[in-house]
């Protein structure tokens, strides 16, 4: 009898998972559909939190989950760093491609030829083609999932990363009052407590004053570089 009950709890958690991942989808579509650059969470420029660390990130082949319309993917791939920009919006990676072939060829965001890969997939199903990556960087992607997500987050973000690969993440938001979302309240101690099972610490914290993301939605927001032990 144990062994059937927990047979049925696991194709309980699978089904439950398999729908919170097809509901993000439609979801995440939906919002694509209509998104102006500007508008909602799209801040219509490379995040300043980005650009407050980027001179200390490692070079090296780099993923940006949720990459949207890839202004990140862009600053980072400036720096000399090839980039997968992986979404799993089809008119998000449509858009992106717009942007970066609209950037002006003086542009120093203009990207090198083959130095961005934009990639529609799921993050949790994402396999590269090229082995493990030597930098992720995670804006808003983690407290745009619901929080049933966060533990196959860090499980799947420390599998795409090689052994001295780092993640930096832009912890956002921070003091929100509610857990509505997204984006869904975070904080340093919440992301530590999903990654430290897994052997990574900080080591950089960069508290930046609330806003400095969103100025719109002016909660704290701190980027953390984290590497396994």
């Amino acid at each position: 009898m144990r062994f059937r009950l927990h047979n049925i709890y696991l194709k309980f958690i699978i089904l439950t998972t398999s729908i919170c991942r097809m509901s993000s989808l439609s979801t995440w579509e939906g919002m694509w559909q209509d998104l102006d650059p500007g508008t909602a969470f799209d801040v219509a420029q490379p995040s300043k939190c980005l650009e407050a660390v980027i001179d200390s990130l490692p070079i090296g082949k780099t993923l940006v989950p949720g990459a949207g319309r890839a202004y990140d993917a862009a600053l980072l791939a400036s720096k000399g760093n090839p980039v997968i920009a992986l979404d799993i919006s089809k008119t998000a990676i449509k858009k992106a491609g717009s942007y970066l072939a609209s950037l002006s060829d003086d542009d120093p965001l203009k990207p090198k030829e083959g130095s961005i890969e934009l990639i529609c997939d799921d993050f949790f199903e994402y396999s590269p083609k090229d082995g493990p990556f030597d930098l992720v960087w995670d804006c808003t992607f983690l407290c745009a999932l619901d929080p049933s997500q966060r533990q196959d987050w860090a499980k799947t973000t420390s599998s795409l990363l090689g052994p001295k690969g780092v993640l930096c993440t832009m912890i956002f938001p921070i003091g929100k009052a509610d857990n509505n979302g997204p984006p869904y309240n975070l904080s340093l101690d919440i992301v530590q407590s999903l990654l430290s099972p897994l052997g990574f610490e900080p080591v950089s914290i960069l508290d930046l004053p609330p806003g400095t993301h969103m100025p719109k939605m002016p909660f704290g927001n701190t980027v953390v570089s984290w590497r396994r032990k």
